[in-house]
């Protein structure tokens, strides 16, 4: 049965709903300003949280997701770190970058071709055939995806230093494989989605979504994730009444 939490949030939660609220405010400055601010976004990492707190604790809410908000931070953080310790770059230029750019432009134009938006490809650029506000557009190595598969695996030894030694093997490998995947398509799908958007709104609204959609979708998908990770790894068994005794199903 489905409750809300609202009834039961501290008053504290005035203070605290404007705090997460200004860590995002705070992304979008970091971003506008072409990543400049570095003090940004651990300080937005630190008023999130706070804020996390402030307005969730004593719930069940917050019972049940403080300790997955400890991974989103330190995907946040790494991921911070990554971009502004040349660590992205280096990923991206490599020779891993490239080979993933490929892929993620010859499922682009696929994707596009599927939904109706005849596009032809030579190189990295991409062209539509259709009457489109935008004619065409480039997918270089920073789409590729590249980077966001390392994070993943950045993300993944977190899981397995929480959960690793009282995890089962078997579901620690449908989760790398699982979440890997749905991770990288999580960020190569962003390509072509980006197209059909500048298809129909011109290049302008194209850059605007694409300077602020990567990062989200990235932390969206880590999120998503975790939860599901967390919460089948500690599922606890379910056990069916046969003839009286109890056996694990």
């Amino acid at each position: 049965m489905a409750c809300s939490i609202t009834p039961r949030l501290s008053p504290r939660a005035a203070y605290g709903i404007p705090l997460m609220l200004s860590a995002f405010v705070l992304y979008f400055l970091y971003q506008s300003g072409g990543g400049k601010m570095l003090l940004l976004p651990p300080i937005g990492i630190a008023l999130f949280i706070f804020g996390f707190y402030l307005s969730f604790s004593g719930t069940n809410f917050y019972n049940r997701f403080r300790g997955m908000m400890l991974f989103v931070s330190l995907a946040v953080f790494m991921s911070w770190m990554a971009w502004d310790t040349g660590l992205h770059d280096y990923i991206i230029n490599s020779s891993y970058g490239s080979f993933l750019t490929g892929i993620t432009i010859k499922f682009s134009v696929y994707f596009l071709d599927a939904f109706g938006y005849h596009v032809t490809n030579a190189g990295n650029q991409i062209t539509f055939l259709g009457n489109s506000k935008v004619q065409s557009f480039d997918v270089i190595n920073s789409c590729s995806g590249a980077d966001t598969t390392i994070l993943f695996l950045a993300a993944f030894v977190l899981l397995l230093a929480d959960q690793g030694r009282r995890a089962p093997v078997q579901k620690l490998a449908v989760c790398f494989v699982l979440g890997g995947l749905g991770t990288y398509l999580a960020s190569i799908t962003r390509v072509p989605l980006l197209g059909i958007i500048g298809y129909y709104n011109g290049y302008d609204v194209l850059e605007t979504y694409h300077m602020y959609s990567g990062y989200l979708i990235f932390l969206g998908s880590i999120v998503v994730f975790w939860y599901l990770s967390l919460r089948w790894i500690n599922k606890k068994p379910v056990y069916a009444d046969t003839s009286g005794q109890y056996t694990p199903v």
